[in-house]
């Protein structure tokens, strides 16, 4: 007799099979849950196109956005050297030597001093300019003597005493007379003499002593920046004694790179600064630019003269020199247009109410609120000015990786 067992489940059975049944229906919905799609993010889209950046709607970004259009504006650009430097004024430069060689006697001036036109800067005693001196009272005694002998000639003439041929050899010796007194006192002139002094030395007798000595004396108003001049020193007229220079104006030199020489012309105003006075800003005004290019640095030379009246310039000084250019109609946008983004200089065109395009531009330095751009835009074009930053934010928050990215 075969008996048929019945097996009843366990309590226990039933408790792990339930457990199970859990696990798989929360396993089914996490997939589900994982498959459905996401909301759209609330931050600025690409929309997959380089360079594009749209806001979502309601973004703060927008209420805050101000743009303006590129277009053609009266602008003075900026053009900045490469390199200045202070220089002495060569128009109001002297390199001052003896005329005739000669012994130093005496000398008045010191390195540095101020000196006015006609001071005597020393004294020489020279034989050759004594010999000159000497020249000239001569010459001016045979005037004299040849003029109260004409006078004498024209009295005998008219009594019949001597004949036309006397008279006019007289008359002959008296204009030669004058010539060799005209031609002695411009040696005196040559050789440093004044005016003033040339009547004295015709109206009295000096002393030998007197005669054979001379003074150097400065051209004009400036200061001594070189001597080279001892008491007792025997000179020749080839040695440099002093330099003087007027330093009430100095030139400044300016290299700027060739790209630019079209734009230099003279009676353009120049700004330097200086290192020694950095809060400072001097003036000038261009009196010469370059005919010629460098061949090394690749720039064109111009050249300045600036006021110098408290000295504070002195020639060698480096300086910081920019040139400011006559008004010219470029396309120009607003500084606050231009971001930099990296290596790259972009504007932000509005492409649509919530859409901007990133675009690269050429811009040059400007004056005032505009700037010039040489390349990247077109007249017309609409820019965001106010909020440019936030949309350069945007676009540098889309090249970010994402979280999680490997």
């Amino acid at each position: 007799m075969n008996v048929r067992v019945v097996r009843r489940s366990s309590p226990v059975y039933r408790t792990i099979g339930l457990f199970l049944l859990v696990a798989i229906v929360n396993t089914s919905c996490q997939s589900k849950q994982e498959d459905a799609p996401k909301p759209p993010a609330q931050a600025a889209t690409a929309l997959n196109e380089p360079g594009i950046i749209e806001l979502p709607d309601g973004s703060p970004t927008l209420t805050h956005l101000q743009t303006d259009r590129a277009a053609l504006r009266p602008i003075r650009t900026v053009l900045k050297a490469q390199a200045g430097k202070i220089l002495l004024n060569e128009n109001r430069l002297a390199h001052l030597s003896a005329r005739v060689p000669g012994r130093i006697v005496a000398v008045y001036t010191n390195l540095g001093d101020r000196v006015r036109e006609g001071d005597r800067l020393l004294l020489l005693d020279s034989p050759a300019f004594g010999g000159a001196q000497l020249e000239y009272r001569k010459a001016r005694t045979t005037v004299g003597v040849t003029e109260q002998a004409l006078e004498r000639a024209k009295a005998l003439i008219d009594r019949g005493a001597i004949g036309a041929g006397e008279y006019q050899r007289r008359e002959a010796d008296h204009e030669n007379a004058r010539a060799d007194l005209h031609e002695a006192e411009e040696k005196l002139h040559l050789l440093g003499m004044t005016e003033r002094e040339i009547e004295r030395l015709a109206a009295k007798t000096l002393p030998h002593a007197e005669v054979a000595q001379v003074f150097l004396r400065a051209p004009f108003t400036g200061e001594v920046i070189e001597r080279n001049a001892t008491i007792g020193e025997v000179i020749d007229p080839n040695k440099t004694l002093f330099t003087v220079a007027d330093l009430s104006t100095v030139w400044v030199r300016a290299d700027f790179p060739e790209q630019q020489a079209g734009r230099l012309k003279t009676g353009l105003t120049i700004e330097l600064r200086v290192s020694a006075y950095p809060e400072t800003v001097f003036r000038g005004a261009i009196t010469y630019v370059g005919a010629v290019i460098d061949p090394t640095t690749r720039t064109v030379t111009a050249r300045a003269d600036v006021s110098n009246s408290d000295g504070r310039l002195r020639p060698e000084m480096f300086a910081d020199v920019t040139l400011m250019t006559d008004e010219q109609f470029v396309l120009s946008v607003p500084r606050s247009a231009v971001q930099q983004v990296g290596s790259r200089t972009v504007a932000f065109i509005v492409q649509g109410t919530r859409r901007f395009e990133s675009r690269e531009v050429t811009v040059t330095q400007a004056s005032g609120d505009y700037i010039q751009v040489v390349a990247g835009l077109t007249a017309g074009e609409e820019v965001v000015t106010q909020g440019s930053y936030a949309l350069k934010s945007e676009l540098l928050r889309e090249h970010m990786p994402s979280e999680g990215a490997p």
